[in-house]
């Protein structure tokens, strides 16, 4: 078991001694020629066209199924919402976006929202109270994932042209961070929508086009190979610098340090670079790194419905047996801090809805000694080096246990059907790195934690948990509304089937002539593509 044990931590140190001597040397190179004031580096700097990458093709860029990471870049940067969250801010703060301005009745049903003017959508079309309609409309049609945020929709009246009036079938305390949310509901040019309804409500067609009123419009797009944006003339607000976005699908993290060395990539904004790596960077006066605030938290999902851990107290035992400060020192040196709550941190005072267990592995290795079955399969997101990384560590610290431990690659898109199909193929543990969808302890708790949840990859009930959640959503004052939302932390906590790690700082690398990085609030890979510009 020993020499198990040393060779996984070996190929672990390989596996960081690998990247960091990859990116190093390649960034040694870069700089020096960066710094000479190569003609790459100068005609990159003076460029129109940024060129970026994600690891995988990502879901359809359709704003009302869109529910992954990557790709937010793209809707995010076609897509605009009533309001958003203040970007470049640790500040939970609304701000106008389409709309100008908004009004909510005492009794918490009705949104009144004033519409911006002089907006158009990529098809000429111009953006009205109609569209808010059609949009709402729309999103419940298709209803996949962020359909939830639509569910106590009661009506849309368009008593004019700028103005929207939202009626809810009962009070939601989250529904302002729906709407502000990168996943929120985004408006759709209702003559586009028309026009390419087919039998599936526009998703077709959606798929490699689009029917917004953001800084870019979906130019072109070659399924698992690359999107094309291009600067929108007709928008509303100031002109990005960047007229023409290529993101092109390159898995290979190795690859893609090497053409931001090269010049080939404009940045990097995919989070999924090794720590070495960015060490590296960080060390490269070519280059800067910039690490963003996110809601984002590494985290262990437990299967309780078949194996092992269908036990509580066995749960709670694996808790105790995880060195998560170990962890994060090893995955995420200097950026990230060990977690203390089932919410992600901020979302909640800090010392409410607590998950902080003491480091100590003998209950786990007591029970596992008299267990005949000692066999466990951990997964993680395939293309997801960081998870794969802290799957093998996971699963060295777990054989100290007793514990037999396979570790198995998913697909995303595996792993995003699990919800809902709570069949025995499933694995015991999935380690994975996600994030709320707002700024609001439901778009966590929701999502990930109840019996419908989008994210409750190992379909979990906690019916304790649900109903004070559903509380803390209907409840009208501010008060009652934390106190529920903690009552269902600590009710969640309780069960074991979701192991906070850490929370984590998104990471940003771009050239040093690079200026203009900006973000959204809460989710990562949203790096704001219309504020970049050379410095």
């Amino acid at each position: 078991m020993k020499r198990h044990i040393t060779r996984i931590v070996a190929m672990t140190a390989a596996l960081f001694a690998s990247a960091a001597t990859l990116a190093a040397c390649a960034g040694a190179t870069t700089g020096t020629t960066s710094q000479s004031g190569s003609s790459t580096s100068s005609a990159a700097a003076s460029s129109h066209v940024l060129n970026a990458a994600f690891t995988a093709d990502t879901q359809p860029p359709d704003p009302d199924v869109f529910y992954a990471g990557q790709g937010l870049a793209i809707t995010t940067s076609v897509y605009q919402g009533l309001v958003q969250y203040a970007p470049n801010t640790s500040l939970h703060k609304i701000v106008p976006d389409l709309a100008t301005s908004w009004s909510v009745s005492p009794n918490g049903l009705t949104y009144t929202f004033q519409l911006r003017s002089g907006v158009l959508f990529h098809d000429g079309a111009p953006f009205t109270s109609a569209a808010v309609a059609a949009s709402f409309n729309r999103r419940l049609a298709v209803n996949q994932a962020p359909a939830y945020m639509l569910a106590d929709l009661a009506s849309v009246a368009t008593p004019s042209p700028q103005v929207a009036v939202v009626t809810l079938k009962k009070p939601n305390s989250a529904f302002l961070d729906y709407l502000a949310s990168a996943y929120g509901p985004k408006m759709e040019s209702p003559t586009a929508l028309q026009a390419h309804a087919g039998s599936d409500h526009d998703q077709t067609w959606l798929k490699t086009h689009d029917a917004g009123t953001g800084p870019y419009f979906i130019a072109s797009v070659v399924p698992g190979q690359k999107y094309v944006l291009k600067a929108f003339p007709g928008y509303w607000g100031p002109k990005p610098y960047y007229t023409t976005v290529n993101i092109s699908i390159m898995p290979n993290m190795s690859t893609q340090q090497l053409e931001l060395e090269r010049g080939q990539l404009s940045i990097i904004m995919n989070d999924y670079l090794p720590g070495p790596a960015i060490q590296a960077f960080r060390s490269n006066p070519a280059f800067t790194v910039t690490e963003v605030p996110t809601l984002e938290m590494p985290m262990i999902w437990v299967n309780e419905r078949s194996g092992i851990f269908a036990s509580q107290t066995l749960r709670t035992d694996l808790a105790k047996a995880i060195n998560r400060s170990s962890l994060v020192q090893s995955v995420f040196p200097g950026r990230a801090t060990v977690s203390t709550q089932i919410y992600p941190n901020g979302v909640l005072p800090s010392g409410t809805a607590t998950f902080d267990p003491t480091y100590n592995p003998r209950s786990l290795t007591t029970a596992v000694a008299k267990m005949s079955n000692k066999a466990v399969q951990l997964a993680y997101q395939a293309d997801d080096p960081t998870s794969k990384l802290m799957a093998n560590l996971l699963q060295a610290q777990l054989a100290t246990t007793g514990l037999q431990v396979t570790v198995v690659a998913v697909p995303q898109a595996t792993i995003y059907n699990w919800p809902g199909n709570p069949g025995p193929s499933l694995p015991n543990l999935l380690i994975e790195t996600n994030w709320p969808d707002a700024y609001n302890p439901d778009t966590w708790a929701r999502i990930v934690m109840t019996p419908t949840g989008g994210l409750n990859y190992l379909n979990c009930n906690v019916p304790a948990g649900t109903a004070l959640l559903n509380a803390g959503q209907t409840a009208t004052t501010t008060n009652q509304v934390a106190a529920d939302y903690e009552k269902a932390g600590a009710a969640f906590a309780r069960s074991g089937c979701w192991l906070p790690l850490a929370n984590k700082e998104g990471t940003v690398v771009t050239p040093r002539w690079m200026g203009g990085i900006s973000y959204q609030k809460a989710v990562p890979h949203t790096v704001i593509i219309a504020d970049l510009h050379p410095r």
